[in-house]
């Protein structure tokens, strides 16, 4: 045999020695369930892949993982491990809560809350920084919605000796129909003339007492009120009847326009008293 043969041959055996080698192994998978990495001194819950337990199970088999997952972070949060994490019940009642509204949300709430548990068991920070996760979850996971829109009709009788009242509240793009009925009457004061939820006839408030000086805002008239959830409010002339269309969520209240309430009466007639009934409800 040749020397270039030799060659050829122990570079032919060295690249077959090479091929045939030991393969790469692949990564093991991600733990589900109660897991603690070397040098935890605790486990916290892994959440599964919530899209292969769907591939593999089904819908059905997902809304159970997700069950699942909250009970068994709830057992933690309940102090059930004996691990050293318990918080009480007002850090997570909420969130449980918003939970039950919304149980897609477990998926989130699962990781951020393995996050927080491994800042703890692995890193060794204090619960207080999962403890404030907890707490702020619901408002994050709710934020923009609106739980209680106008769907049904509201009524209550109108209080003439208070502020603003009968709280109504509505979500963004909801209208509201208010009407105060305009058979019964009251006055300001003692020497002042009888009025409707029309209010004195010709008047306009002014002065800063009166909670709406706008124009069309008759003195003892029927006033409306809308509070955003930001804090924004709006006032506006009602009457007799008004539509009125919320921009955000918030709360809509009503009341007299007067700068003092205390010496309001209602009419009385043969041992009747009048009370204005107010009526608040879908805009057609």
């Amino acid at each position: 045999m040749t020397r270039h043969a030799s060659t050829l041959l122990l570079l032919g055996s060295t690249a077959l020695l090479v091929s045939c080698g030991p393969k790469d192994t692949e990564p093991a998978p991600p733990p589900v369930g109660w897991h603690a990495e070397e040098g935890w001194t605790g486990s916290c819950w892994f959440p599964p892949n919530f899209d292969d337990v769907e591939a593999a199970e089904g819908t059905s088999g997902r809304r159970i993982a997700r069950q699942e997952s909250l009970e068994a972070m709830k057992t933690q949060w309940q102090g059930q491990r004996d691990d050293g994490v318990s918080f009480p019940s007002d850090v997570w009642d909420d969130l449980d809560t918003t939970l039950l509204g919304s149980p897609e949300d477990i998926e989130v709430v699962a990781q951020k809350n393995l996050g927080a548990c491994k800042q703890v068991m692995g890193a060794g920070a204090s619960t207080d920084a999962w403890a404030d996760l907890l707490r702020k979850l619901p408002g994050q996971l709710t934020a923009g919605e609106c739980s209680r829109p106008l769907r049904d009709t509201w009524f209550d009788y109108l209080d003439i000796g208070n502020g603003w009242q009968i709280p109504v509240p509505m979500c963004a793009g909801d209208s509201a129909l208010i009407t105060g009925t305009t058979n019964d009457k009251y006055r300001l004061s003692d020497d002042s003339d009888w009025i409707t939820v029309a209010g004195a006839p010709g008047s306009q408030a002014s002065g800063e007492d009166f909670p709406c000086t706008l124009e069309g805002c008759a003195v003892g008239m029927l006033v409306g009120r809308y509070t955003t959830e930001d804090g924004y409010e709006e006032v506006f002339p009602i009457g007799a009847e008004a539509t009125y269309r919320a921009t955000a969520h918030g709360t809509l209240t009503v009341t007299v326009n007067d700068s003092t309430y205390y010496d309001n009466t209602w009419f009385k007639s043969g041992g009747i008293e009048d009370h204005t009934g107010i009526t608040v409800q879908p805009a057609p």
